[in-house]
């Protein structure tokens, strides 16, 4: 049933009326309360009002679901394909007894990456990897795993901003053997690389240290390692036991030459035991305008290998090195190059020399495209005059880890 609009309009004035008077009847009383009274009422009702929100609040948490992935490591996968076309036969580690590697394609690499802060005190590292040297054939192995304690127990801080790391890594000895085959400016390790410190690189167990050294001056800073190492497990000292234990130091000296432009220079040694040593120096430059200097780069580097060795089985102190250079066109578009020179262990006076171009291209830093072209001379016959044509697809998936600072997106 309707209600007469006269009736609405009687009740709310009846309303209105009523509520005047009680504020009539209450205002004397407010104005003779006393002000302090009035402020401590005031006081506390704010107070409950706080109560009840904090109440609210711990309810609320005590009931919330914790998320499923709080306790997880962050997990990122990495895949590496690699097809090659060649001129000639290539064999495994360059033996014609070993199987044929030329004109193939292969998935070359998965790595599964995993990371996480176990509390405070200490980070944790896991890298699980397949790898195929031979098309369809793949071997498992934990390429890392390690601890790094950020400071020590009893101490606030770490002192010299010390580092522990201990498990089994990639030792500091130069530019790129700590380096991931994944994250390389190249499709593969350096031969020099390869044979000093092994195929892929030296991976050892152990336990590094990692501080900053006093150095005058705002622009510089002054980084060494010093690195207790399983002995073995290298080319130069394959005959050494795992028992006898090897030692590393490295030395890296960072300066900003002006707002755009840097050097870094690395000085590494390595000891077996006293007939079983190498030597390492290497300098990186890097240029970076400030002007559209998000999508332009240009890198300059170069590592040298020296050994001192008395072994019969080992040449007299043969050396390597490879120099490379990089050119960022724009945000996807890199072009690089790389000179590699090699003597074998064992016999010095045979030396192979590797002169590469590349060309890389990043869709995003998920996905990488990479064009190749090798030219090979060689003492060794079975290498000499060798033309390599290749490409590389990288992919990542999951949370992607901090890049190598030449890829600048």
């Amino acid at each position: 049933m309707a209600i007469h609009p006269r009736v609405c309009a009687i009740a709310l004035l009846w309303t209105s009326v009523q509520t005047a008077q009680a504020q009539e009847t209450q205002e004397p009383r407010k104005k003779n309360q006393d002000p302090i009274q009035q402020e401590l009422d005031d006081l506390n009702s704010r107070v409950d009002m706080l109560e009840d929100e904090l109440a609210r609040e711990r309810a609320a948490r005590a009931t919330a679901p914790q998320s499923a992935g709080a306790f997880n490591p962050g997990i990122t996968v990495f895949g590496n394909f690699f097809g090659r076309w060649d001129d000639q036969p290539v064999f495994l580690e360059d033996d014609p007894a070993e199987p044929r590697i030329d004109d193939r394609m292969n998935l070359r690499e998965v790595e599964l990456d995993f990371r996480a802060a176990i509390d405070p005190w200490a980070d944790g590292v896991v890298i699980a990897t397949y790898e195929s040297e031979v098309p369809n054939e793949f071997s498992a192995e934990i390429e890392e795993g390690y601890l790094v304690l950020k400071k020590l127990p009893l101490l606030d801080s770490a002192p010299a901003g010390l580092k522990l790391k201990v498990g089994r890594f990639r030792p500091e000895f130069g530019r790129f053997n700590y380096i991931h085959l994944h994250d390389l400016p190249q499709p593969t390790y350096p031969r020099a690389l390869g044979t000093f410190l092994g195929e892929e690189g030296l991976i050892q167990n152990g336990v590094s240290g990692q501080f900053f050294l006093p150095f005058t001056g705002p622009k510089s800073t002054l980084e060494g390692t010093l690195q207790v190492l399983d002995g073995g497990n290298l080319p130069l000292a394959v005959d050494l036991e795992g028992q006898d234990i090897a030692t590393l130091a490295h030395v890296k000296w960072f300066r900003d030459l002006s707002d755009t432009s840097n050097v870094e220079l690395g000085l590494s040694g390595y000891e077996g035991d006293s007939d079983h040593q190498l030597l390492g120096l290497d300098a990186t430059y890097k240029w970076k305008p400030l002007a559209g200097g998000e999508w332009h780069s240009f890198l300059l580097g170069g590592e040298l290998f020296a050994s001192r060795v008395d072994d019969p089985a080992l040449g007299d102190d043969p050396l390597g090195y490879y120099l490379w250079s990089q050119y960022q066109f724009d945000r996807n578009i890199y072009l690089g190059a790389r000179y590699d020179h090699a003597e074998l262990l064992d016999d010095e006076s045979q030396a192979t020399d590797v002169l590469g171009a590349y060309l890389t291209y990043y869709t995003t830093e998920f996905l990488r495209f990479r064009c190749v072209l090798e030219h090979t001379e060689s003492d060794v016959p079975e290498l000499d005059e060798l033309n390599t044509a290749a490409l590389e697809i990288n992919m990542v998936f999951g949370s992607h880890p901090v890049e190598p600072y030449w890829v600048n997106r």
